[in-house]
């Protein structure tokens, strides 16, 4: 509590906005990015003025290079579109347009871009300064953009590292990303080749491709062709010119789209097939051949996170990789490279090949037949080399990293230590399912949904029940991670359905899958469904003749006291409580307590029936409150409604201290200014922390350890993975800290609320006169009527009819009420974009240090489970050794229905909360008058 702001909603401003509402929310299809899925490695956007010539015959021209290109004649629109573009590089075309080219320096999908004026009258000295191609002629646009995107293309290659374990990697555990990634690798290596292929999985290729370049006759002529010649002894051939199924598969390695890597499995195998018969065709020049080269540019932070830290490691390309003989070659493109991008660094792969180390899983062979001459060497896919050693070089003034590689045996003992798990038993039975684990313990739940819907449709898949249920448990988990509940159930219940054809019902075997589907009902707030799957999976381990495992147990007897406790408080639902029921404790001896204790409950006030309130304020926050307590001092008559159980004050730790007072940070301080001061932020708002840190990193040179803590420390003020968390919230942050981190620690340690905000909440209750409540009430819609009054309408089908409304719901779950004619067009897109979900926060009350301390924990993904005492007590470990743990305990923020997400700081805390409150009480005294008028 205490972090929401307020937004007023007056029938004056849903008037005024109305009339454009309609026209506005026309146009947002157009300048919000529709997700379009692109099957190349880049795309060129063309941004022109509306004033200007919209070059429909240079755009036509274009489009016989690259498929995928979009115009646009609206800045805010181009960058918002390419703000949410993931994988593609962006090469930007401007004309017309003179301004704030600055607006696009942020955009790291930003590749190049060129300013082309057929009417020669840009101030081409102006933009070369600014490093832009200025370019007259179409003619020479197309043959720059041609070179620039091969040079692009050939740097595109993805780089896997991972550190030699001492151990072996176990396909059950916990694996890091990075494990998982190189695994990933190795894995769709081994499935491929043990994979056979139906006759038609070319036609089915080719059929994919049709439809999607289906508006592009130059590559459905190129597509004609590969369909009626293409011949398995052509593959090399194909892969090695630049076409519509090199380039497909050159983007599929790289971002892990297996579904489509599927569909092209045949073309990959065969090029394994043709690689080995090239290399004994050229077996005699090949042993002149000792080393080559390849050249690629990285950022400097992922050159040292990926190669530079793991010296010694093993490293593999994803992609098939083209090494040339010549030194030569690989420094001029690396050279030609960091002309275009100075700010990256420049790298020389240099390739030892010992001969004797070839295999036909993983052949190389020199490009040279009836068809090839190429002074190049092929590796097949993930080829695993063992970096030797990693040199800095001047060349020129240019510095380039000579990072010198060994070609090692498949069978090298450190490496099967690391690929173990991709020749067990279970890949070679469920190998698709197998592949779409690795993507979730990736992180690429997206990519893992794609792939594991396209095995929904395989043969080999529907016709085998123990594979099928694994792809509908697959899909269920990820559902589930995404909060779809509904989606994951359908799932679950599908592999139920599908067990039970080759199970007995009373088959130990079914019990992950009752325990799944009971946590779905609990994350529905289906306590009784939920309970009656937790015990039935109880009953099969109990009846079962197998050992049982006690974890799964005591985790199952867990869930069904919680669902018990939900069902024990929803017995007396509409009552107000003291323990709120999205909280929940973990004591040291493993008992579970569902809600936590809170400190202010207020009943229920009778209403009149049919009283016409001045002011409806829906949801309980320090906003809504300073709001009542004031407007009823002005004698309107106030109602709050409220969707929880009680009055929600976040004083757990006093009450489990027992101390009565809480350090409250952000709170209340004179030390705090009255204003927060002004930004300029037009230039940072699409951009995300990690963006922003890429941004800004050649300024500082950055140890290891250094930056990790500056991680961690815009982690933890932005509450989410700094790769979508926005770097215009750690600046709102930054100002509420009054510009100075040190002093922020100060102001948060003395900074206290006696007896907590309950006390501060109690004392503004108490001065409200006019103001009824109601608990347990949640409202479903938000209407304009004709009369200008507010229609509200409840969850339990109550209506209420009032002049004006406050609302103060977080901005997340707003989208589960409707607002029909009453919100202006920014706020729908507000509601429509949300904001970071956040992640864990939870408290740790230690037994020893000092007694009673308790120790406030982030993380900003869900890779620790909060309500496993133990788990966290070993985590903690790993800073204060020895520490114990007397319990946990905390909020499930991120998926609570009344919130769905952590704080977000530009609402400004508790005193940012009263002044956003009192901000709405002026708003509607403004309006009030202005209808007496």
């Amino acid at each position: 509590m205490g972090c929401s702001s307020s937004k007023n909603f007056t029938s004056d401003i849903i008037s005024k906005h109305f009339s454009l509402h309609n026209e506005e929310s026309l146009s947002i299809t157009k300048t919000i990015p529709q997700s379009i899925r692109f099957l190349e490695n880049y795309l060129i956007i063309w941004l022109y003025d509306e004033t200007s010539n919209k070059f429909e015959n240079e755009i036509k021209q274009l489009r016989t290079l690259i498929y995928g290109l979009k115009t646009f004649n609206n800045i805010d629109a181009c960058i918002t579109f390419i703000d949410n573009i993931q994988d593609e590089k962006v090469f930007l075309i401007i004309s017309g347009i003179h301004r704030t080219f600055e607006r696009f320096h942020h955009l790291t999908q930003l590749e190049k871009l060129y300013i082309f004026d057929s009417s020669h009258k840009q101030n081409d000295e102006k933009y070369q300064i600014l490093k832009y191609d200025i370019i007259h002629n179409i003619d020479n646009l197309y043959k720059q953009l041609q070179e620039d995107m091969k040079l692009c293309e050939m740097d595109l290659i993805l780089i896997t590292t991972v550190f030699i374990p001492s151990e072996e990697i176990s396909f059950s555990s916990k694996l890091t990303k990075q494990q998982a990634s190189f695994l990933f690798t190795q894995m769709l290596k081994e499935i491929i080749a043990r994979l056979k292929f139906e006759s038609c999985s070319k036609d089915v290729f080719i059929d994919f491709c049709r439809l999607y370049y289906m508006n592009n006759n130059e590559q459905l002529h190129i597509i004609d062709e590969f369909a009626k010649n293409y011949r398995p002894n052509k593959a090399l051939w194909w892969l090695t010119n630049q076409c519509f199924i090199s380039k497909i598969l050159d983007r599929v390695q790289r971002t892990h789209e297996i579904d489509i890597i599927y569909k092209l499995g045949f073309f990959i195998k065969q090029i394994n097939i043709q690689l080995n018969h090239l290399y004994e065709e050229n077996s005699l020049l090949m042993k002149t051949i000792s080393i080559v080269y390849r050249g690629k540019t990285m950022s400097s932070i992922e050159f040292d996170t990926t190669v530079k830290n793991n010296c010694g490691g093993f490293l593999a390309f994803t992609n098939f990789l083209i090494a040339t003989i010549d030194k030569k070659d690989a420094i001029d493109f690396v050279d030609r490279r960091l002309t275009m991008h100075p700010n990256m660094t420049g790298i020389i792969f240099e390739i030892n090949i010992d001969q004797t180390k070839f295999n036909e899983k993983s052949p190389f062979a020199l490009l040279k037949d009836a068809d090839m001459n190429r002074n190049e060497i092929c590796f097949y896919m993930s080829t695993v080399f063992r970096i030797e050693s990693i040199e800095q070089t001047m060349n020129g003034t240019i510095i380039i990293w000579f990072v010198k590689l060994k070609l090692i045996d498949v069978n090298d003992q450190q490496l099967l230590r690391i690929v173990a798990p991709t020749r067990n038993d279970d890949i070679h039975l469920n190998p698709g399912y197998c592949l779409g684990k690795l993507l979730m313990e990736m992180g690429e739940y997206k990519r893992a949904e794609q792939f594991l819907l396209e095995l929904l449709h395989d043969p080999s898949v529907r016709s085998q029940p123990r594979r099928l249920v694994r792809v509908h448990s697959g899909l269920a988990a990820i559902y589930t991670y995404n909060n779809q509940y509904v989606n994951a159930l359908d799932h679950y219940q599908l592999a139920l359905e599908t067990s039970l054809t080759y199970l007995q019902s009373n088959h130990p075997d079914l019990v992950p899958i009752y325990k799944a589907i009971g946590d779905n009902y609990l994350h529905q707030k289906d306590y009784i469904h939920a309970l009656e799957n937790y015990e039935k999976a109880i009953e099969l381990l109990e009846q079962g003749t197998s050992q049982m495992n006690a974890d799964i147990i005591i985790d199952l007897h867990i869930c069904i006291n919680k669902a018990k406790q939900f069902i024990e408080m929803l017995i007396d639902i509409g009552k107000p409580s003291n323990r709120t029921l999205d909280g929940f404790i973990c004591h040291a001896n493993s008992t579970f307590e569902n809600g936590l204790i809170t400190t202010i409950v207020n009943n229920n006030t009778k209403l009149v029936n049919n009283k016409e309130y001045d002011v409806i304020i829906i949801g309980v926050e320090f906003a809504s409150l300073i709001s009542a307590r004031e407007l009823s001092r002005r004698d309107r008559s106030v109602l709050i409604l409220e969707a929880k159980n009680r009055i929600d004050v976040a004083d757990h730790i006093s009450v489990l201290l027992g101390n009565g007072t809480r350090l409250k940070p952000f709170s209340i301080s004179d030390l705090y200014p009255k204003l927060c001061e002004l930004m300029t932020i037009q230039t940072y708002d699409h951009m995300t922390m990690q963006e922003r840190l890429k941004q800004i990193s050649s300024s500082f040179d950055y140890h290891d350890n250094m930056r990790q803590i500056l991680d961690t420390y815009l982690s933890m003020n932005t509450q989410y993975d700094l790769r979508k968390s926005g770097f215009l919230d750690h600046l709102c942050f930054w100002a509420l800290e009054d510009y100075d981190t040190i002093r922020t620690s100060d102001k948060t340690s003395r900074s206290k609320i006696r007896e907590g905000e309950s006390a501060l909440v109690q004392a503004i209750l108490d001065d409200c006169q006019d103001v009824n409540l109601l608990l347990f009430t949640s409202v479903i819609s938000v209407h304009r009527t004709e009369d200008k009054k507010v229609r509200i309408q409840t969850q339990s089908q109550q209506v209420f009819n009032v002049r004006t409304t406050i609302i103060t719901v977080p901005l997340n779950p707003l989208h589960n009420i409707e607002f029909q004619s009453t919100l202006e067009f920014e706020k729908l897109c507000a509601i429509a974009e949300g904001q970071c979900r956040g992640d864990t926060k939870f408290w740790a009350k230690l037994k020893n240090s000092i007694e009673g301390t308790v120790i406030v924990c982030f993380g900003p993904d869900n890779a620790l489970d909060i309500r496993d005492i133990v788990a966290v007590e070993r985590e903690l470990q790993k800073f204060l050794p020895n520490c114990k743990v007397e319990h946990v305990f905390g909020h499930d923020w991120r998926n609570g229905s009344f919130v769905e997400s952590t704080w977000s700081w530009w609402r400004g805390s508790i005193d940012g909360a009263l002044e956003s409150g009192l901000t709405s009480v002026r708003q509607v005294q403004q309006y009030f008058r202005s209808q007496t008028i």
